[in-house]
C-alpha cells in the first residue's frame, strides 16, 4: 500500500480504508460534502476544529486514528489504516462468524479496546514441564477495527485475533510450525487500563500434541507507542527472553492464580488418545 505525503492523499486513503464516503464525513462533521471533496481535491485544508472531528470520525472505524495520523511517518500512517484481515482466496479458505458476532466484536473494540492495547507476558502452567510456570510474550494491537493478538518466545511464534464481547474476550491463534492452534478465554481486565487478566489457556501440548489447558495471566508490560514498526520490534525482543520460569520466579500474584483453589498444584486438564479399545 502506497502512503501518500499530502494530507488530501492521507484522507482519501483513510477514508477509503474506513469505509466511509465523503457525504458520510461531511454529515458526521458537520459540513457540507463538496467542503469535503475540496478536502480531498488539496484546494482547502480544514480548521483544526475540524481536523479533530475528522479524526475522531475516522478513529471509530480505525481504532487509534488521530489528528497526528496526518503527519506521521508512512509506517506509522500504513499501521493506523491498512486492514490485515486475510484477503478472500479460493473457496473454503475464510470461514464466516456466524451471529453477527464479528460485527459485535468490532462495537466493543471501538467502545474499550483502548484499555487492552498493550504489551504484556502472559504466564501459564508449563505444557512441557509440569511443576514449571512458562512465560511468553504477548502484544495485542488494533487492525480493521478488531485486536491482534501476537504470543510466543524464542524459536516459535502464534499469530490470531482477539474477539472482545461482552466483557470476555476470545483469542484464537494459530502457529505455522506445527499446524498447531490455541485459544483463550479472559476475563474482563481492569478500568481505564486493563493490567491484570486472568482466564483459560487450551492448546496442544508439545509431542504427541496432547489436548491441554491451564490457568493463564497476562500482566502488563507497556503501553504500544503507536509505531507499529517499534512495537513488534519490542514485541520480539520480549519473545527472547527465557519461556521457562521456576514457580518462585513468577510475580506473587501470577503464582496465586496458578496455584489454583480447586486443583492439587501443577495439574493440567489433559485428554489423551483413544485407543478404540476402551471399555
Amino acid at each position: 500500500m502506497d502512503i501518500p505525503e499530502d494530507f488530501a492523499g492521507r484522507l482519501k486513503l483513510a477514508l477509503k480504508q474506513a469505509n466511509l464516503s465523503p457525504a458520510a464525513l461531511g454529515a458526521a462533521v458537520g459540513v457540507d460534502k463538496s467542503v469535503v471533496s475540496r478536502w480531498i481535491a488539496g484546494r482547502v485544508r480544514p480548521t483544526q476544529h475540524n481536523l479533530a472531528r475528522i479524526a475522531g470520525v475516522l478513529a471509530q472505524n480505525l481504532p487509534g486514528f488521530t489528528v497526528l495520523a496526518f503527519e506521521a511517518t508512512a509506517p506509522a500512517f500504513r499501521a493506523l489504516v491498512q486492514t490485515n484481515l486475510p484477503e478472500s482466496g479460493p473457496e473454503g479458505q475464510s470461514l464466516p462468524i456466524p451471529f453477527g458476532l464479528l460485527d459485535a466484536a468490532r462495537s466493543e473494540t471501538g467502545r474499550r479496546g483502548m484499555e487492552y492495547f498493550g504489551s504484556y507476558f502472559m504466564y501459564y502452567r508449563a505444557f512441557s514441564q509440569p511443576g514449571r510456570i512458562a512465560r511468553m510474550a504477548m502484544m495485542l494491537r488494533p487492525v480493521d477495527g478488531l485486536i491482534e493478538a501476537r504470543y510466543g518466545a524464542e524459536g516459535f511464534a502464534f499469530q490470531g485475533w482477539a474477539l472482545l464481547m461482552l466483557n470476555r474476550m476470545y483469542v484464537v491463534l494459530a502457529e505455522e510450525r506445527f499446524e498447531a492452534m490455541a485459544f483463550l478465554v479472559l476475563n474482563a481486565g481492569q478500568q481505564p487500563k486493563a493490567r491484570f487478566i486472568t482466564g483459560i489457556l487450551t492448546g496442544p501440548a508439545e509431542g504427541l500434541l496432547m489436548p491441554t489447558a491451564s490457568p493463564v495471566v497476562l500482566v502488563r508490560e507497556r503501553d504500544l507507542s503507536g509505531e507499529a514498526e517499534t512495537d513488534l520490534a519490542a514485541h520480539l525482543q520480549d519473545c527472547r527472553l527465557g519461556p521457562i520460569l521456576e514457580p518462585e520466579a513468577a510475580p506473587p500474584a501470577v503464582q496465586r492464580v496458578l496455584e489454583g483453589r480447586t486443583l492439587p498444584p501443577g495439574a493440567l486438564l489433559q485428554v489423551p488418545f483413544a485407543t478404540g479399545q476402551e471399555p
